[in-house]
């Protein structure tokens, strides 16, 4: 059993890594990006790395509804949207917002998605038009 992740500021299970981060957890995205993608649940500024090129930039979100996993990193355990919470996250946008990067990663990520499990989170967060606009699913 893997214990759950745990931070002094916010306690167990945050933050979560997200988008395009929980993406290239899931191996969907092969190469690094010069932005993490972290939810936590209070707003917060972005930060820039002071030791490589690049920023985490901080989404507000209800961390606790997030369907996540944790997934051992160089760095240590981290958690990560599931593969079926990522593609709906990556696809709220139209294709046009996030470049075809996107779709591609949409893409890679699609067979690993379990169907009911799609439809149970797109029901639970009203998302059920992002669900139909994914490429992959129609």
């Amino acid at each position: 059993m893997v214990e759950p992740t745990r931070t002094a500021l916010y306690g167990d299970r945050v933050p979560v890594l997200t988008g395009l981060s929980a993406a290239r957890m899931h191996r969907a995205l092969p190469r690094a990006i010069g932005v993490g993608y972290v939810a936590v649940p209070t707003q917060r500024r972005a930060r820039r790395l002071t030791d490589r090129d690049g920023e985490v930039w901080f989404v507000t979100r209800a961390v606790a509804e997030l369907d996540a996993v944790a997934v051992t990193t160089d760095l240590g355990r981290a958690l990560v949207t599931t593969p079926e919470r990522t593609v709906l996250d990556l696809a709220r946008f139209g294709p046009r917002d996030e470049g075809p990067e996107v779709q591609e990663v949409i893409a890679a990520l699609w067979p690993r998605c379990d169907r009911a499990t799609l439809q149970r989170i797109a029901d639970e967060q009203r998302r059920g038009a992002t669900l139909r606009r994914v490429p992959a699913g129609r």
